[in-house]
């Protein structure tokens, strides 16, 4: 069968289709009866409906404020009043009256230490004073001669006295003088000499005449005494912490028969040689020197016993009975659970940084979240961890918060003010290079932005953007830079100075006669794709008839 075809008619509706085709951007066959199922032919051409698609779009501008982003720590629940309690000496502990756990008033009594050696100093003290009352009153109340006897009675009693403390302490040490003492007395020789180097040091320094050598050479003395009076403070010290009972009750002793000597020998030389004013002037002083001395005693005395400086509750004890205290080591450490608890955590460098004094936290423990307010931040790293210390306050506890408890603390480690913010869904990325489209006159552009901080919902927009960007926050698979768009129902552009009522003005004539003309060429197109179907389909038709 021989099919032929009237190539003037096809050529002229093929022009006219494809003239057509330029200003239509999708095209849709609908299939007549018979068209698209099996068996089925090109059904109805006189069907064929050409349309245009426009994405339709909606918009969003930024906005400013605030951004932060959180990060979680491990922190520790303790106490806002806490003491540790430590001896002021060391010595063997007699008698315990408290417990872990238990609660205490603040002046209670914790403990006791064997106090036998201050006991003793104690007496030596009040006895001297009380010989010294005696004496004042006797020497104040009776004629040169009797005083003068008296004052002699008292010293060689004194000086009995030195000499047998002496002989007992150095029988102690084997037959050598005390250590301890010698080494007392080249320290307070030492730190006499330090004083005096000193002070001419800076009587030097004031007065110009003095040379820059002569100025170093005096500093150079100064430096030297002050070494030589902390080497004998730190043997005094060091000889202090080995000492025993015994020998500090023989030191103890010595020192009392020393200073009462001391005072005899004074006493004796006013009476021997001074008026009678002057003589009551020693006595007083002497008076108040034996006060002084009872009172120092009665401290020391006080120092075995041990009280508690707060109210609260013990939370841990370290000292036992007939054991030996450490003045390096808390006995009892006492917490105050009534006032508001805090929790500590460790920070990095850069989260201690963004953390500030005041800034308000958040403590989970159980389901329940606490607010906590920070009060301090270390600004030295702890020298094992690396980490810097972290302490705030809570602001309520319902007793679920115990002391030692560990927490998760959620704290804001970075934050923006007054940043250009926008939605991270409406951000895109190629290559790393974040963006968004933007619109504009109906036509979508691509815009690169600089992005700073994010959280997982909004993102700071460093440059690319301003407060009356247009973003299209519409997604659909053919946006892309210069495709055009409509806004959809509801949506208005801020920048046009035009309404949507004023974009459907009735056109002017010159635009009538325009889409009249193109409305003839359509209809004509679509006659002469008629005519070219008609004719096709006559001719075949004849071809055939004659075959």
């Amino acid at each position: 069968m021989k099919m032929t075809i009237n190539k003037k008619n096809f050529v002229a509706g093929a022009a006219l289709v494809a003239a057509g085709a330029v200003t239509v951007s999708t095209m849709v066959f609908a299939m007549g009866p018979g068209g698209g199922g099996p068996g089925g032919g090109m059904g109805d051409v006189g069907n064929v409906e050409i349309g245009e698609s426009i994405i339709s779009v909606k918009l969003t501008t930024p906005t400013t404020g605030s951004l932060s982003r959180e990060t979680e720590f491990i922190g520790t629940i303790e106490p806002a009043d806490s003491v540790s309690v430590y001896p002021e000496l060391s010595a063997k502990v007699t008698a315990v009256y408290f417990e872990a756990g238990d609660t205490v008033q603040a002046g209670d009594l914790l403990f006791e230490m064997d106090d036998s050696d201050a006991q003793l100093s104690y007496e030596i003290a009040q006895a001297s004073y009380e010989q010294q009352v005696i004496s004042a009153d006797t020497t104040l109340g009776s004629d040169y001669e009797s005083r003068l006897i008296s004052a002699k009675s008292q010293l060689d009693s004194a000086q009995q006295s030195l000499n047998n403390a002496r002989l007992e302490l150095k029988d102690y040490n084997d037959g050598y003088d005390d250590s301890l003492l010698n080494a007392e007395k080249r320290r307070d020789q030492a730190e006499t000499d330090m004083n005096e180097a000193e002070k001419a040091y800076e009587a030097a320094k004031n007065d110009p005449e003095t040379s820059d050598e002569e100025l170093q050479d005096l500093l150079d003395e100064y430096t030297a005494a002050e070494q030589e009076y902390l080497m004998y403070r730190n043997a005094v010290n060091e000889l202090e912490d080995d000492d025993d009972s015994e020998a500090r009750s023989l030191r103890n002793s010595y020192r009392n028969a020393q200073t009462a000597y001391q005072e005899a020998l004074d006493n004796y030389n006013l009476v021997a040689g001074e008026s009678l004013e002057d003589t009551q002037k020693a006595t007083e002083a002497s008076l108040k020197s034996a006060e002084l001395s009872l009172q120092q005693s009665a401290s020391e005395l006080d120092k075995y016993k041990v009280y508690a400086p707060i109210s609260g509750i013990i939370e841990s004890k370290s000292v036992n009975e007939h054991e030996y205290t450490s003045t390096q080591t808390a006995a009892f450490v006492i917490a105050n659970r009534e006032d508001n608890m805090s929790v500590t955590f460790n920070a990095t460098a850069d989260a201690a940084t963004a953390l500030s004094i005041g800034d308000t936290i958040t403590v989970s423990k159980g389901g329940n979240d606490y607010t906590a307010i920070i009060t301090s931040i270390e600004t030295k790293a702890d020298e094992s961890s690396g980490l810097f210390p972290v302490e705030a306050q809570l602001q309520e506890n319902d007793g679920s918060l115990l002391s030692g408890v560990s927490v998760k603390v959620t704290a804001a480690t970075a934050r923006v003010e007054n940043a250009l913010l926008i939605d991270v869904d409406n951000v895109y990325y190629e290559d790393g290079q974040p963006y968004v489209f933007t619109y504009s006159d109906g036509i979508a552009h691509r815009t690169d932005i600089e992005t700073g901080m994010s959280t997982s919902d909004q993102i700071v927009v460093e440059s690319g953007l301003d407060l009356d960007s247009q973003i299209i926050t519409t997604w659909h698979p053919d946006l892309a830079d210069g495709v055009s768009v409509q806004l959809a129902e509801g949506q208005t552009d801020s920048t046009s100075s035009e309404t949507n009522v004023d974009a459907q003005e009735p056109e002017s004539q010159e635009e009538l006669d325009s889409e009249e003309t193109s409305s003839s060429a359509s209809q004509e197109a679509s006659l002469s794709d008629q005519e070219v179907s008609e004719t096709t389909s006559s001719e075949t038709t004849t071809s055939s008839e004659e075959e």
